[in-house]
């Protein structure tokens, strides 16, 4: 072929580019007004999460934390449980931290059970940080005998805990880990049965009003475990009734489902962005 003669443009006719560039235009619309949620996201690897301002306040040179707490606490420790949880989450996200959480949680305590170990069982393991989850107990046995099995619901059991003197032996917690320069996070008490309008669930509010306060007062952090359990439970309650517990089998103890709540907002609550956590798998 001669270099002066060019290959021949394919002539396509009117009627074919005007219906392509309306396609182009139709796909693009599209696209734009698509909901970001329905756009596949591949979000990058968390195997090393960068560090926002608020962990780097919170868990900044951070090596050992201490969670104190009851059954709720004591059973976090197995494969599943809300401790469990967190030392991988941490181990994973942060290798180059070596973070080491001690868990001290003992079964049916409360807040006056806890004040009396407070210096050797937390104190004494000198932690950065100490995680303090309260309140069930404290309330729960005063509306249940469990000895004879039975439940009062005027909640003047003498085996519960009062509003004021769980203030009062919670501040004085709060206040020797400062202190000892031990940061602090208050933990509100989960439900208790997932009877949501039930006098226990009722009376539990003030308790975790007060867990706040306390909170407010001395500078410490507060995560509310609380609120993301009664969203999570209303919303299959409304769905498929209220015969069968959700998040916990007894209605108090946490199933593995539980506890991933329980965690995930531990997370959230150090400053941990959502997106380094949600889509991370943690196995058994």
């Amino acid at each position: 072929m001669s270099p002066k003669v060019r290959s021949p443009r394919p002539k396509y006719p009117l009627k074919q580019i005007v219906i392509r560039f309306a396609t182009a235009v139709i796909a693009a619309l599209i696209f734009i007004n698509i909901p970001h949620s329905l756009i596949p996201m591949f979000p990058e690897s968390p195997s090393i999460a960068s560090l926002p301002p608020e962990i780097e306040n919170i868990l900044a040179g951070k090596r050992r934390i201490v969670t104190i707490g009851d059954s709720i606490t004591e059973a976090g420790k197995y494969p599943g449980g809300y401790v469990w949880l967190l030392q991988r989450y941490l181990n994973g996200l942060y290798p180059d931290r070596a973070i080491e959480i001690i868990n001290v949680g003992i079964s049916g305590n409360k807040a006056t059970d806890m004040q009396a170990r407070f210096q050797q069982d937390v104190i004494d393991k000198k932690p950065d940080l100490v995680m303090i989850n309260v309140g069930v107990n404290d309330v729960w046995h005063a509306f249940f005998d469990f000895q004879n099995h039975q439940f009062h619901p005027q909640g003047n059991l003498s085996t519960g805990v009062g509003l004021a003197e769980y203030k009062q032996k919670l501040t004085q917690m709060v206040e020797a880990a400062k202190a000892a320069g031990i940061r602090v996070a208050l933990l509100s008490p989960t439900p208790i049965r997932e009877v949501l309008d039930g006098p226990e669930n009722q009376r539990l509010q003030e308790y975790i009003i007060a867990m706040r306060e306390i909170a407010l007062q001395n500078q410490c952090l507060f995560i509310d475990l609380n609120k993301p359990f009664r969203e999570v439970i209303g919303t299959f309650q409304r769905h498929a009734g209220k015969t069968l517990n959700l998040l916990a089998a007894d209605g108090v103890h946490p199933n593995p489902s539980g506890y991933r709540i329980m965690a995930f907002s531990i997370l959230r609550g150090l400053g941990i962005p959502t997106k380094d956590i949600e889509n991370w798998e943690i196995k058994n």
